[in-house]
């Protein structure tokens, strides 16, 4: 029985994903109930209104670490005073260290410089050069 401590990580595993899936169905059920209770208010003051025609929102999920558009703009800098095209795990590097980040957060800054460097891309102010390794070149757009 070789296996045991993989089958006791798995069982271990297992169990927290299924308690993760049965709180979010409660969050699920408690945020419907809001849905419902703000609907019957807006039925109080236009019993006529199209409830239907409500557009959702999108759900975005904003950093703890930058301020809205604070890597966006950090980026960009960090790209306007290098000499020569960065890596995205230099420009990671760079704006860690100017606002002093521990370590430990270096893959959700990451993260956050990525998604920026790929908005800048599409908004065509930065251009992908190449790879090194498994991280992209990037250099701004002449």
């Amino acid at each position: 029985m070789g296996h045991t401590y993989a089958i006791s990580g798995l069982v271990s595993k297992r169990a927290e994903v299924a308690g993760l899936i049965e709180y979010h169905q409660k969050e699920i059920e408690r945020l419907r109930q809001s849905i419902y209770q703000i609907d019957a208010a807006i039925r109080i003051f236009d019993p006529t209104y199209r409830i239907r025609s409500i557009k959702t929102k999108e759900y975005r999920r904003y950093s703890r670490i930058f301020k809205k558009g604070e890597c966006y703009r950090l980026c960009l800098d960090t790209l306007r005073r290098a000499d020569d095209v960065l890596s995205t795990i230099l420009i990671t590097d760079v704006i860690m260290h100017r606002k002093g980040l521990p370590l430990e957060q270096h893959s959700t800054v990451t993260d956050s410089v990525n998604n920026s460097l790929r908005f800048a891309e599409r908004r065509g102010i930065v251009q992908r050069v190449g790879m090194d390794g498994l991280a992209i070149l990037w250099r701004l757009v002449d």
